[in-house]
């Protein structure tokens, strides 16, 4: 009898270290040696647990992410840089070496000097054609910028091979902002006759191949950023509806020479004709 318990004890303690056995091997994965502790309250030795190799223990930076290292260095990099690219949107041009913006000197009134010429070569400094610009050119402030912005004025820089058109508002009370358009102009022949075709674009190249539109601040942009400049352009073209009729009657080209230290930006204005 006393046998028969025994073997009815043995066969459930064995189904016992079944059941705890599997919950052991669940609760192993905590990292709790809950199998140890179980044996040692029922007086029996526990199995011993197979060697275990600890990890090596590395330096913290070994173990971070180098992708994510990367990816955040880079966003760190791109936010920066357009960071500085709108405050250098939001410094003005410096315009004091533009000849004949700032000077109080007379104007002379060049569409009297172009018809008086009669078709032949003429010339214009820089400072001709600003102090003109300033005395006739009344610039208004159009769309939502009219709220908080006004036009102080125009004025043309003389480049080699091309003109910078500068636009200058005021934002407030006196904060400056000056946006500017290249202008290159080249001849072409369509329908077998000469005409002279204007491009928002002068200067080198942007990022090897790309054309250089103008500016927006001291921020040179590409020439497709500069369309939205081709209003304001259209705009002060029909103010000079007449200076620029005469232009097209007699046929002529524009040429911009920058003058060196102490000489004076011109254009010469060609006719067409000559060129043939």
């Amino acid at each position: 009898m006393a046998s028969g318990n025994n073997r009815k004890r043995s066969k459930g303690t064995a189904r016992e270290n079944q059941l705890w056995g599997n919950l052991f091997n669940q609760n192993q994965a905590a990292g709790e040696d809950i199998g140890t502790a179980f044996y040692q309250d029922r007086g029996e030795e526990p199995e011993p647990a197979p060697p275990h190799d600890p990890q090596p223990q590395g330096r913290a930076w070994s173990r971070i992410n180098g992708w994510a290292v990367c990816a955040v260095s880079v966003f760190l990099l791109f936010s920066a840089t357009l960071y500085w690219l709108v405050i250098c949107m939001w410094v003005p041009q410096d315009l004091r070496d533009i000849a004949g913006y700032t000077d109080k000197g007379a104007a002379r009134d060049l569409a009297a000097l172009l018809r008086n010429a009669n078709g032949g070569e003429i010339a214009f400094t820089e400072a001709e054609i600003n102090r003109y610009l300033r005395d006739t050119c009344r610039m208004r402030q159009n769309g939502i910028l009219a709220i908080i912005s006004h036009s102080e004025g125009v004025a043309l820089r003389i480049h080699d091979g091309y003109c910078e058109l500068v636009i200058d508002r005021i934002i407030g009370s006196n904060l400056h902002q000056t946006t500017s358009v290249y202008l290159t102009f080249h001849r072409v022949t369509e329908h077998g006759r000469q005409v002279v075709r204007v491009d928002f674009s002068g200067g080198q190249p942007m990022l090897g191949s790309t054309p250089r539109g103008g500016r927006i601040g001291c921020v040179s942009l590409p020439q497709h950023c500069m369309r939205m400049l081709q209003p304001s352009v259209e705009t002060l073209q029909s103010c000079y509806a007449g200076l620029f009729e005469i232009i097209r009657e007699r046929g002529y080209f524009p040429t911009f020479s920058k003058g060196a230290e102490g000489q004076d930006s011109i254009v010469l204005l060609t006719p067409m004709n000559s060129f043939s």
